[in-house]
């Protein structure tokens, strides 16, 4: 009697505890490549706020429960990104309390999360996990003063066949970071507003990226068997290979199917202005 009770209460926690939600932790870590740009020599502030610094994401997927750790790695990367392209990165307490810093700041960076996000393979109906990282940077010019700000976005992709798999999500969430990471480096300093910023504490400004083209030029086709390759002198886009021009009917009315009349000798034409 007493097993007979007891199996029913051992069944129901087991199925209790298979329909809880599973969950999934995530730390990211520090990880950047060495950016290929020529450091500014200016003193640049940077502010991290205690929601940036500590941030984690959390949401719940059907029965998976994911928690993404970003803050601490975030700064990490920044702090070494910046510290690439800047001489001097200053933490300040307040972006808009810097009048007193000396040596002066040519400005002052504050990065926030706008937006984490993920898809998993159920979402995409494929085998893998998408990842988007959108940092909203604003900008402070040397006395506090909010100047600009800007967005920058990162994605990531990364194969898996679990749902549940954390090491895939954590690949994508490195290769977002990592891709956001180079727009930093180079998408900031071809701002106007930081390099108007430059250019008042005197530093010599970074080269643009060079601008795409405004044409494409389009592929050249693969020419058909037996076909002669078009020339400048005969384009194939102008006429048809082997066929004539189309004639265009007269005027007066529709073509005539008679052959046209031989132009009479000089001698028979009338004289101008003859009553003929």
């Amino acid at each position: 009697m007493t097993m007979t009770i007891i199996r029913p209460a051992l069944a129901a926690i087991c199925l209790g505890l298979l329909s809880a939600c599973t969950a999934t932790r995530l730390t990211t870590r520090a990880q950047l490549p060495p950016p290929l740009i020529e450091q500014l020599p200016v003193r640049v502030g940077v502010h991290y706020s205690k929601e940036f610094r500590e941030y984690v994401h959390r949401e719940t997927r059907g029965t998976i429960e994911y928690e993404i750790n970003l803050g601490p790695a975030h700064v990490t990367n920044l702090d070494w990104l910046l510290k690439a392209m800047f001489r001097d990165i200053v933490p300040v307490e307040d972006p808009t309390r810097v009048a007193g810093v000396a040596p002066p700041l040519a400005f002052v960076l504050e990065p926030r999360f706008e937006e984490y996000s993920f898809l998993t393979p159920k979402d995409v109906a494929g085998e893998a996990f998408i990842v988007t990282i959108r940092y909203l940077l604003t900008l402070y010019d040397g006395n506090g003063a909010r100047v600009d700000s800007f967005t920058l976005t990162g994605y990531g992709r990364e194969k898996a066949h679990t749902l549940a798999s954390k090491e895939p999500l954590a690949i994508a969430t490195q290769r977002a970071m990592r891709d956001a990471g180079a727009k930093v480096a180079v998408e900031l300093t071809d701002q106007e507003s930081v390099r108007l910023l430059l250019r008042g504490a005197g530093s010599p400004l970074p080269v643009s990226p060079p601008a795409p083209p405004e044409v494409l030029q389009a592929p050249v086709e693969s020419q058909p068997a037996g076909e002669a390759p078009a020339t400048q002198d005969a384009p194939a886009e102008k006429s048809p290979v082997n066929e004539p021009p189309e004639e265009m009917p007269p005027v007066d009315g529709p073509p005539s199917n008679e052959p046209e009349a031989s132009t009479p000798p000089a001698g028979d034409v009338p004289p101008s202005g003859s009553g003929v």
